[in-house]
């Protein structure tokens, strides 16, 4: 796929609350976060998360508050993550970011380990 610069890319959609539905590229790299226990420096909570930023250098952002928890999609409707922040417009570009769902569903499975998505 190509964006509307004519660079390839991965293109998906989103349709949040606060910016309805949106193009993005997302690209291929993901950030393991972690955060830490401030006296003892142990792991308390890790995630995982996907970089989206906007579809070319002339549009919009990809997202803004209020749209976390919106499901993206590829532009064959299968889910690839669910957004969790992101961060403001700066020179033509912004930046979100999603949890990758097949992360998110690992996790899922371990409390509930009969559940299946369906999508329809």
């Amino acid at each position: 796929m190509f964006d509307g610069d004519g660079e390839p890319c991965l293109l998906v959609i989103k349709t949040g609350n606060a910016t309805n539905t949106t193009i993005g590229r997302a690209n291929g790299v993901f950030s393991v976060v972690r955060e830490y226990f401030p006296n003892d420096l142990t792991v308390n909570q890790t995630s995982m998360e996907w970089g989206i930023i906007n579809y070319d250098s002339k549009s919009e952002v990809f997202s803004e508050p209020g749209d976390s928890g919106s499901i993206i999609v590829d532009i064959r409707g299968r889910i690839g993550g669910m957004l969790t922040g992101g961060g403001g417009k700066v020179k033509g570009s912004d930046m979100t970011y999603a949890t990758p769902f097949w992360w998110l569903l690992e996790r899922i499975k371990e409390h509930f380990p009969n559940v299946d998505v369906v999508v329809g």
